[in-house]
């Protein structure tokens, strides 16, 4: 097969391993390219490492409108965001130094910055991409950075744009629906339409995350979107070991990923059950596999007497713990802003979750896309209420009812096995690329 040269314009860095979910799935998407065929554009995320594909260019100050003053406000600005107690003491006492960098960094959360130091096309960059001469141009979006970026190289080169994103974030960026300030809304939400309409209207190749945001975008953009899903290989899970997070007397019950402030308290709800079910002579705890947890929701998790949190395993070794769980739990969130931008999402958890031939609970919104893509396809249980009541119900019946448990699993590789297997999402994805 011939592999066509693809420049990935994308905000982070797709490295070598993480566990950033946007590299697991283009890791997987590209898995079979050479090389020496793939390149990319991106602002931040740079591990270190040698990366996934073959050369980089990372976006600095000449790719910027004011550039210099852009990298500098953003280096003070994070360094207050992500600073160490004492820094954050310095920043509640008032000082000039604390205010400016506080000031800067609500700028950057509105988007206001995105408009004063728009993206430019460097000489240096422009020279980088007709060097690399790609036959395509992969779009993902999610600032205005990278809605513009993508469709002012096509107009520089003779490439075809191809567009892939995993969440509605055409309808949240700078909305107000994941808790950033709104006083510029009226200013930057009309440019996000504008840009996303943009580049959607020079997209050659859209695809979408799974049917329902294929069918929503289809009808938004008046464009055919082509579904593609989060895969892996199954036999990753059938020839691994088994690995037990507790002891085989306990009723382990394994959530994992990055768990933000819509999604720990969740947990401990969990938690509330494994209390009620310990008081009626039932081991449980809740074993919490994790690269990635609110600070506050850190801090509560590990004062909880049910939960136990461990270090992200890592993606080799991460099969064999979810095969050595009793129950896997996917914690979406009710928060009425954040249900609204994962509607057409589908955790990242999902197929792992399917392969591991384990029961498996999904608790969240009705409104979120994995209820919806659980319920429709009834390979996983569902508690759709934020009610703990109802949540120990289900764990209880779970516990217990192992036929529907083996059903449930039969229903979950079949899902599998239809969406989620790299080599038939590969073959989609560069069968949509290569066609003219």
């Amino acid at each position: 097969m011939k592999y066509p040269r693809v420049l990935i314009v994308t905000l982070g860095r797709i490295n070598a391993a993480d566990t950033d979910n946007n590299g697991l799935l283009l890791r997987n998407l590209f898995g079979a390219w050479p090389k020496e065929n793939l390149a990319q554009i991106y602002s931040s995320g740079d591990n270190g490492d040698i990366g996934f594909f073959g050369q980089y260019y990372q976006l600095g100050p000449p790719e910027r409108r004011l550039g210099r003053l852009f990298y500098r406000m953003k280096t003070e600005a994070h360094s207050i965001k992500d600073s160490s107690y004492a820094n954050m003491a310095a920043k509640q006492s008032g000082t000039i130094t604390a205010r400016k960098s506080v000031i800067k960094q609500y700028i950057i959360d509105t988007g206001i910055y995105e408009l004063i130091f728009r993206p430019r096309l460097s000489p240096n960059m422009l020279s980088w991409v007709n060097d690399f001469q790609p036959d395509i141009i992969f779009a993902q979006g999610y600032n205005l950075t990278f809605t513009w970026l993508p469709v002012m190289i096509k107009k520089k080169i003779d490439a075809r744009l191809a567009f892939l994103t995993t969440d509605d974030w055409p309808t949240y960026l700078y909305s107000g629906q994941l808790g950033v300030q709104t006083t510029f809304k009226w200013i930057v939400r009309p440019v996000v339409n504008k840009a996303t309409k943009y580049l959607l209207l020079y997209a050659d190749v859209p695809f979408a995350f799974g049917q329902p945001m294929a069918d929503e975008y289809t009808k938004r953009y008046k464009k055919n979107f082509i579904a593609l899903s989060h895969a892996d290989d199954p036999s990753r899970f059938e020839e691994t070991a088994t690995l037990r997070s507790h002891p085989s007397d306990i009723f382990t019950i394994l959530a994992m990923g990055n768990f933000n402030e819509f999604r720990w308290p969740l947990l401990l709800d969990v938690n509330e059950c494994c209390r009620l079910l310990n008081a009626q002579g039932i081991k449980a705890r809740v074993a919490v596999l994790s690269a990635g947890i609110d600070p506050e929701g850190e801090y509560k998790l590990r004062k909880a007497e049910y939960i136990d949190i461990f270090q992200d395993p890592g993606h080799d070794r991460l099969p064999s713990y979810l095969k050595g769980a009793d129950l896997l739990l996917l914690a979406e969130g009710f928060e009425a802003g954040f249900v609204s931008a994962i509607r057409f999402s589908v955790s990242s958890k999902s197929h792992l979750f399917m392969f591991s031939r384990r029961p498996i609970l999904v608790y969240g919104h009705h409104d979120t896309g994995v209820i919806k893509y659980a319920d429709a396809y009834n390979w996983g249980y569902t508690v759709k209420n934020r009610n703990v009541n109802e949540l120990c119900k289900v764990i209880t019946m779970i516990l217990h009812n192992k036929d529907k448990n083996k059903k449930m699993i039969e229903n979950a590789i079949k899902v599998a096995e239809t969406f989620h297997v790299s080599q038939s999402n590969q073959l989609k994805f560069i069968t949509a690329l290569t066609m003219q």
